[in-house]
């Protein structure tokens, strides 16, 4: 089989969720599928080292992505005798003459009601045709929880049998941290305090980390010795968080990291964190409360979209937006000391069946078994 693969989303290293998923799958595919080939399309060079039965085709942007995606990909993919195509997001060729398989992981913007709003009518009008159209071409598509499948379904109207669930994999670094010196230079480098309670990623509003910052500051006067961390990047959604916290009056209470780079090791402040606290309105997924699980950190996230398929029983889900309960929750662990170490051991144990070899493995077998079935 010559499987081609639309890798922009690596063509400037692994820099985004879909990134990693896909440079993991990648790795995966060259250790486990030598008798096949590997075709990645890129705008520019891909600054990554592969084994030789990978080629890489280099065709520059066009003003127009669309063209790119309509017209340069589907000659290419025929001009290179791909005989599977494999999209890695929702866009594939609806040109294209070979099976196509589509990964998309949620449809955030459009179910969202502040996100879908904002798209504006010609922006819900692409997603109603040339997304849809997009889902429905392809002969298969993968997509990460039972939520998001839910949502393809009820919004493109694709037949549930051709959706498959794959989660998302966990990367291999997010284990607990027992390294001293690393744990002091990391905690040393984003001045963290000795006892924190943590959320890690961005400050979009359906993160709902307002929520956050005042359930913490309800619950503060009980627990002084306790900081919150918010790790995510300083952006116009961080800048309003901020000030959020500066008209709470609890400036003094709250760090925050700015941007978190891989370099940076997450997986220290996730170890180091007594509690790890999630309470976003939507999710397709929700990769970093499994993360901080793995890390050996209780959590409490959130009983809205597909965090709960994610945390499962291994945390608690409690209603975001409901500050007291949120509020009594982070209060319950910090008094409880026995019930904290069970959602540990809990979170650790239920992490373990989403590490990134097997979600890879899932892939790379259903694609596999996609080319055997329509091979002509």
């Amino acid at each position: 089989m010559i499987l081609g693969i639309d890798a922009r989303e690596i063509q400037d290293g692994v820099v985004t969720g879909i990134g990693r998923s896909l440079a993991n799958f990648i790795q995966y595919f060259l250790k486990h599928g030598k008798d096949h080939e590997l075709v990645l399309f890129s705008e520019k060079e891909i600054p990554c080292s592969f084994d030789e039965n990978v080629r890489r085709i280099v065709m520059p942007a066009s003003l127009l992505t669309f063209f790119w995606d309509q017209w340069k990909l589907p000659k290419a993919l025929k001009k290179n005798k791909v005989d599977l195509f494999y999209s890695p997001y929702y866009k594939v060729p609806l040109r294209a003459e070979i099976p196509v398989v589509g990964q998309v992981l949620d449809l955030m913007y459009l179910v969202f009601p502040p996100y879908r709003k904002a798209l504006g009518f010609w922006g819900r009008a692409y997603y109603a045709v040339i997304g849809k159209a997009c889902a429905r071409m392809p002969i298969s598509i993968i997509t990460d929880s039972e939520h998001a499948k839910q949502d393809i379904v009820q919004l493109w109207k694709v037949d549930p049998q051709k959706i498959t669930v794959i989660p998302l994999g966990l990367a291999e670094c997010y284990r607990p941290v027992t390294d001293p010196k690393l744990l002091n230079k990391v905690k040393q480098k984003f001045s963290l305090p000795d006892k924190y309670l943590l959320y890690l990623g961005n400050f979009k509003p359906h993160k709902n980390v307002e929520s956050l910052v005042r359930a913490f500051k309800k619950l503060s006067p009980s627990f002084p010795e306790y900081k919150l961390v918010l790790a995510g990047p300083l952006d116009s959604h961080g800048k309003k968080i901020k000030n959020i916290v500066s008209n709470e009056k609890i400036e003094d209470k709250v760090v925050f990291t700015n941007t978190l780079l891989e370099v940076d090791k997450p997986e220290v402040l996730y170890t180091m964190a007594e509690i790890f606290v999630f309470p976003t309105l939507y999710e397709g997924f929700g990769l970093p409360p499994l993360e901080a699980m793995a890390c050996g950190t209780a959590v409490i996230a959130s009983n809205l979209s597909a965090v709960p398929e994610v945390v499962g029983d291994a945390g608690i889900l409690v209603n975001p937006l409901d500050i007291d309960q949120l509020s009594s929750a982070m209060f319950d662990l910090l008094s409880d000391h026995e019930k904290r170490d069970d959602y540990v051991k809990k979170g650790i144990e239920r992490s373990i069946s989403f590490r990134e070899e097997q979600t890879a493995g899932k892939i790379f077998e259903h694609i596999v078994g996609l080319a055997f079935k329509y091979k002509t």
